[in-house]
């Protein structure tokens, strides 16, 4: 009878984990490609293709955050093709694994098979498909979700050096993803797991922490040293003028409490609930193990520092994904509570989550929020292979484009067909973080995206500006660029140039379709 049992729990985990995944890759797969936000669209589509030509970031291109994705994207162009699908096969993917490992995480908590099953593609469908390309925040995240579910072994595998180590590394592979949130879970994570050392003296493993700390480290530092990337200059860019501007946020950080509880409410009243159910459990005769209670406080403090981190951030939401989990354990705590009417609470519960992730799903899914497409009509889409056979798939339009879908379309192919006929190195300021990988020629990008707040480069009065004004002259003059082009229909603003150089090194020229800034020094 056991061995019957064992295989067909095997069955249904074996096929609850097919679903999963199928059910995962698909939702990312599919609503990845309806219509574009050009700057988060393909944050890291030109940017991945530049390793490969030897273009680096920190190096070759400034850059704020996203050190590490655009290496695994390349890695992913180089084995399957430069190409759109490959493109969000990888953020499909990312969207797999943690879709799997979330259902591992509800079997722990004793949930039923069919409960776990449920909750995990609730999960999935509000993980990495709100954005559905590789985006900074969802990969920094996801990494650190992952460390945060292999640190729940720690507390009763302490002596399993793989494990400790994996933990360590998916946290620093997090940092090189983005600063954030993993400075902040270093915080509140960290900080647990030293009380939790200290208080049972295991210093041993503190050292252990430590010494594989130094590994990383040291990895790091020759992975650096074999691509030629300037330490230095590594810490300017990603460590001292980012943290420059998480400061300003938080100084000028004002939302009211009205907006902040109408945000997150869905998120909220969960972990409310699970904090009371905890609290309940402990009081009651029902005593929580000591390990069981670490576990929670790891997952709660992750999702304090992901909301800290949601709040000071500029882009839309996108932890909703936290919903699920809590649920799960607030099922689990509720079961042990009402032993009796469990069913009945497990069957609520999941009603209710079930409503609120199709609240959800229509707005970041079929709607695309994230990426500002609210209100597009999507049957008025084209498909991107109008503009190169690469981009097949994706269904071009543009919240911020003032006319039809084709007419952008035409203008996008009429100005590469114009700068493939340059004779001259040129550079191309643009959102359309993809023509580089489409063109014969190389755009320059100085870089990785072009915003106006200060979020790409420092711009006049921040500290960091004489860097980057000393990084350009370089970068223009290292690519002998003598012409830098604009989209006249994308008006971006031109301070990339006109705050940086002498208005005595600068001719401007209009055609048609650029504006065109020709540079005849470097004062």
């Amino acid at each position: 009878m056991k061995k019957i049992y064992n295989n067909k729990f095997f069955n249904i985990t074996t096929i609850s984990i097919f679903i999963i995944a199928f059910y995962s890759f698909i939702i990312n797969f599919y609503f990845a490609s309806f219509g574009v936000y050009p700057i988060d669209t393909f944050l890291h589509y030109d940017s991945a293709y530049r390793i490969l030509n030897s273009e680096l970031p920190v190096r070759d291109y400034w850059i704020v955050s996203g050190f590490m994705i655009e290496f695994i994207q390349s890695i992913f162009f180089k084995i399957f093709g430069v190409n759109w699908t490959v493109y969000i096969f990888h953020s499909s993917m990312i969207n797999v694994i943690v879709s799997i490992l979330c259902y591992f995480f509800f079997l722990t908590l004793k949930i039923p098979l069919i409960n776990s099953l449920i909750y995990a593609l609730s999960f999935s469908t509000l993980a990495y498909s709100v954005s559905g390309t590789p985006f900074v925040d969802h990969h920094a995240v996801f990494l650190l979700l992952i460390s945060s579910f292999l640190m729940l072994k720690f507390f009763d595998q302490e002596n399993n050096k793989i494990n400790l180590f994996l933990i360590l590394l998916l946290s620093f592979s997090s940092f090189l993803i983005k600063q954030v949130p993993v400075g902040y879970a270093f915080l509140f994570q960290g900080g647990l797991i030293l009380f939790y050392i200290f208080k049972y003296k295991k210093l041993k493993l503190f050292k252990r922490i430590c010494l594989y700390f130094i590994i990383i480290l040291i990895l790091f530092f020759l992975f650096l040293t074999i691509l030629k990337i300037d330490f230095e200059l590594f810490v300017r860019e990603y460590i001292l003028y980012p943290s420059h501007i998480g400061s300003e946020r938080f100084l000028f950080f004002n939302k009211s409490f009205e907006i902040f509880f109408n945000q997150y409410k869905f998120l909220f009243l969960p972990i409310l609930l699970t904090i009371y159910t905890k609290f309940k459990l402990n009081l009651n005769t029902i005593k929580q193990e000591t390990n069981e209670l670490f576990k929670y406080l790891i997952i709660l403090f992750l999702s304090a520092a992901l909301i800290f981190h949601q709040l000071l951030t500029k882009n839309q939401i996108f932890i909703y994904f936290l919903i699920p989990l809590f649920f799960g354990i607030l099922n689990k705590d509720l079961n042990i509570i009402f032993p009796k009417i469990k069913k009945i609470i497990s069957g609520f519960l999941i009603i209710i989550l079930l409503s609120i992730t199709l609240k959800y799903h229509f707005r970041y899914n079929e709607e695309r929020k994230f990426h500002e497409l609210s209100g597009v009509n999507f049957n008025n889409t084209v498909d991107a292979k109008n503009i190169h056979y690469s981009l097949k798939g994706l269904r071009w339009i543009n919240p911020f484009f003032a006319g039809k879908p084709q007419k952008e379309i035409e203008l996008i192919k009429e100005g590469v067909s114009q700068l493939e006929n340059q004779k001259d190195n040129l550079m191309l300021v643009s959102n359309y973080l993809f023509i580089n990988s489409i063109t014969k020629k190389n755009m320059n990008l100085p870089t990785r995206t072009f915003t106006i707040d200060g979020a790409s480069y420092p711009l006049v009065n921040n500290k960091y500006f004489s860097e980057f004004k000393k990084f350009l002259r370089n970068h223009l003059k290292k690519k002998g660029i003598k012409k830098v082009y604009f989209f006249n229909h994308e008006n971006l603003n031109k301070n990339i140039i006109t705050d940086y150089l002498s208005k005595d090194c600068i001719k401007v020229k209009k055609n048609k379709l650029f504006t065109i800034f020709e540079i005849t020094c470097l004062n």
